[in-house]
C-alpha cells in the first residue's frame, strides 16, 4: 500500500556537474540548498544580498546589478550607530553612508560578474507580502522601523511576473545561455497569519506557473510541494513548526540532486559522502597502527577525488593527523 503522495518533477533539458557554476539567491531556503552545493564542492554564489523573501525587490536588485545602476542613496537609514539600506538585508551595513555605498556597489559589481559566469540561476521566493515606504518604493527589509513607516500589500502574480520579465530580458541580453530555476520556499511566514501565508504562497505559485509557461529556459522545482505533500508531518519541522528541519532539507536535496545533477556527479557526491564520513571519524587512539592505516587509506581517496573537486583543505588536515 502506498502511504505517500509523490510530487511529480518534470525532466529538465540540462544537467549539472561540478564544472558548472551556480548562483542561488532569495529566501533562507535558497541558502540551505546553496550550503549543500558548497558542501559537495560546487562553485556556487549564495545570497550576496543576504536573505530576501519577496521576489520584486530581489529581482530589482539583480536588474540594477546587470545594468550597472548606482546604489540609491535615498534608501539609506541610520539605526544603532550604523547605516543600512532598505534594498538589502541587515547583514550588509557600515558605519557611514559613504562606506556602505562602496560596499553595496562592490556587491552589485560582483553579482553582475557572477551572473554572467553562471550556468544556472536559482531563485527562491519566500513571501508575496510587500512593504512600501510613503514614497511608494518597495523595500526588501524594514530594518526594525515602525510599522507606521510602511504600507503592506499582497503582490499579485501579474505584478511579480512583470518585474521578472524586466529582469529576464536584461539577463538574457548579457548571458543568453544561462538557465533559470525558480522555486517557492516551504518555510511558512505565519507572522502574517496562517490564512495570509496561504494567500501569499498561492500568489507566488501562480506567478511561478505563469513564468515557467512563458519561457522555455525557466524551470520550476517543487520544493514547497515536496515538503507539504510528501512530508506531511510536523516531525519534519524545527520546534517553531515553520522551518523544515535537517531531515526535511536532506530529503529535498536528494530530490533536487536527482532532478538536476548528472549520473557521474551523483556518484562523485556519494564518494564525497564516504570521504567526509571517514575524515569525521575519530578513533579512541589516533596514534594506533590500525587508525593510521585507515587515515592513510582515506588520504589516498582524498588525493584521487582531488582530481575532480578541490579537496586541498581536507588533504592538509589528513596529513596533519598522520604520524
Amino acid at each position: 500500500m502506498n502511504w505517500q503522495l509523490q510530487v511529480p518533477i518534470p525532466e529538465s533539458s540540462f544537467k549539472l556537474s561540478h564544472r558548472d557554476k551556480l548562483f542561488s539567491v532569495g529566501s533562507c531556503f535558497a541558502q540551505h540548498m546553496a550550503e549543500r552545493l558548497l558542501h559537495y564542492k560546487f562553485s556556487c554564489v549564495s545570497n550576496p544580498y543576504g536573505t530576501l523573501f519577496h521576489p520584486i525587490p530581489l529581482l530589482q536588485n539583480l536588474t540594477d546589478a546587470l545594468q550597472g545602476s548606482d546604489v540609491d542613496e535615498g534608501f539609506f537609514l541610520k539605526r544603532d550607530e550604523a547605516t543600512f539600506h532598505y534594498s538589502y538585508h541587515s547583514s550588509l551595513w557600515a558605519e557611514s553612508s559613504i562606506a556602505l555605498k562602496k560596499k553595496l556597489q562592490d556587491v552589485q559589481n560582483s553579482v553582475a560578474d557572477d551572473l554572467r559566469g553562471s550556468k544556472v540561476l536559482i531563485l527562491t521566493f519566500g513571501s508575496a507580502f510587500l512593504y512600501r515606504m510613503a514614497s511608494g518604493s518597495a523595500v526588501a527589509n524594514c530594518h526594525k522601523q515602525p510599522k507606521s513607516s510602511f504600507t503592506k500589500e499582497l503582490s499579485s502574480p501579474e505584478e511579480i511576473q512583470e518585474v521578472f520579465e524586466t529582469f529576464y530580458k536584461e539577463l538574457k541580453k548579457q548571458h543568453p545561455k544561462i538557465q533559470t530555476l525558480i522555486t517557492v520556499s516551504p518555510v511558512r511566514h505565519i507572522r502574517d497569519g496562517v490564512h495570509e501565508n496561504n494567500l501569499s504562497k498561492s500568489s507566488l505559485l501562480l506567478a511561478c506557473e505563469a513564468i515557467q509557461n512563458r519561457y522555455d529556459d525557466v524551470y520550476y522545482f517543487p520544493a514547497y510541494e515536496i515538503v507539504l505533500d510528501e512530508l506531511r508531518d510536523y516531525r519534519f519541522y524545527e520546534k517553531d513548526r515553520v522551518h523544515p528541519n535537517e531531515e526535511a532539507r536532506s530529503y529535498v536535496w536528494d530530490k533536487f540532486s536527482d532532478f538536476l545533477l548528472t549520473e557521474d556527479t551523483l556518484k562523485l557526491n556519494r564518494d564525497l559522502d564516504q570521504l567526509f564520513s571517514s575524515i569525521n571519524h575519530r578513533a579512541f587512539r589516533e596514534s594506533s597502527d590500525s587508525h593510521q592505516r585507515f587515515l592513510k587509506k582515506t588520504l589516498e581517496m582524498a588525493v584521487d577525488l582531488n582530481k575532480a573537486v578541490d579537496l586541498k583543505e581536507e588533504i592538509k588536515e589528513l596529513k596533519k593527523r598522520l604520524q
